[in-house]
């Protein structure tokens, strides 16, 4: 049932400038396709009537003509299989560890999928006569500081807190330096916390569990930070806009980043207050210092470090919810045709029946 209602979601938002997404090819590959966002994707390529390929380490779960190829993108064998034959990649996979504190072990795991695996992808495009490639990066990129209405001139992150960022920049470095001698051509897409209905939605899910097993007890510090947020449906259309540019305009958007957002930066306490009603919970009056916070954390993730348990927040998403970190979306609306169909207010309620069975398995 609920499957049926978040695909009426993504067509709903979809809509909105891909009539020509054919002009992507008709063969295409989603790196990541048993994922939150491949999932949404691999379902709106189908609906388009294209021949999709899933590459994950797990079984694409999707229903239709789907190929569906288990691997993992540290072989580089399996990767130019998964390549091998397509007009269009779209590379959505990554880990997402925002822990900083870590073993070599740990740091090592994430830098070779994240930056190894995106290595092997570039590659493999190159090796097997692909063209396009549209990688997903994230807005963390930029995030070492507080960022007003950024745009796409905005440094990279120099100053590392978490695995995940510093992981993301090296990685979008190697997708967009690729376009070197013409061989590729390449679009990275820039989110922010990508949310939506459905398994695997890890930003709705980590604050339902908080919330279900009763550890939301306080909120971080003034509520005057905003950040961006991005429906997975919003992200889907940046990703067929993209790749159609790259098809039809190579010269002009090749080797460029986008900001992707639902364009309505918004404190993220207040944003998630709706979602928290709706579930029959009270917003806490509790308000804890983020500067405390963040040295709590720092503890934590030591203390995760030398065998302890992993930390319930981290550095990284303490400076999430006290920092203000916003983009603009100027330069996608321009170059790419993108426009936010789903905000928070109509994509929220949606979100609210999958969030009401997540809380009873958490209670169950």
């Amino acid at each position: 049932r609920h499957h049926q209602e978040f695909s009426v979601q993504a067509q709903t938002s979809l809509s909105v400038g891909t009539a020509r997404a054919t002009s992507i090819g008709h063969d295409v590959l989603v790196i990541g396709g048993a994922g939150f966002l491949g999932r949404w994707l691999v379902r709106a390529l189908l609906e388009r009537g294209h021949r999709v390929r899933s590459f994950d380490l797990q079984p694409c779960p999707e229903q239709g003509e789907v190929e569906s190829l288990t691997g993992d993108l540290r072989d580089m064998d399996s990767v130019g299989k998964a390549v091998s034959g397509m007009d269009t990649v779209f590379h959505t996979a990554a880990v997402i560890n925002l822990l900083g504190v870590v073993s070599a072990r740990q740091r090592q795991d994430v830098f070779d999928i994240n930056i190894g695996g995106t290595r092997n992808v570039v590659a493999a495009c190159r090796a097997h006569g692909v063209k396009k490639l549209v990688y997903t990066s994230t807005n963390n990129v930029c995030f070492d500081r507080e960022i007003v209405d950024g745009d796409e001139q905005c440094a990279y992150a120099s100053r590392y807190i978490d695995l995940y960022t510093e992981s993301k920049v090296e990685a979008e470095k190697v997708a967009l330096g690729s376009v070197a001698g013409g061989e590729l051509d390449v679009v990275a897409l820039r989110p922010g916390g990508i949310w939506g209905p459905g398994p695997g939605a890890y930003m709705i899910e980590k604050f339902v569990t908080e919330l279900a097993s009763g550890k939301l007890v306080a909120t971080l510090g003034d509520g005057s930070a905003v950040s961006d947020n991005t429906h997975v449906a919003n992200l889907v259309d940046a990703q067929l806009l993209a790749a159609q540019a790259l098809a039809e305009r190579p010269a002009e958007v090749t080797g460029r980043a986008y900001f992707i957002t639902d364009g309505e930066p918004m404190n993220p306490v207040q944003w998630f207050a709706p979602l928290i009603e709706a579930l029959g919970y009270k917003l806490p009056a509790l308000k804890l210092p983020g500067g405390l916070m963040y040295g709590l954390a720092y503890l934590l993730e030591w203390l995760h470090r030398l065998g302890g348990p992993r930390p319930l927040l981290t550095r990284m998403e303490v400076l999430k919810v006290v920092r203000t970190h916003s983009f603009r979306i100027d330069r996608a609306r321009r170059e790419l045709g993108y426009e936010p169909a789903i905000r928070s207010r109509d994509g929220l309620p949606a979100c609210l029946p999958y969030c009401k069975e997540f809380v009873a398995r958490v209670q169950g």
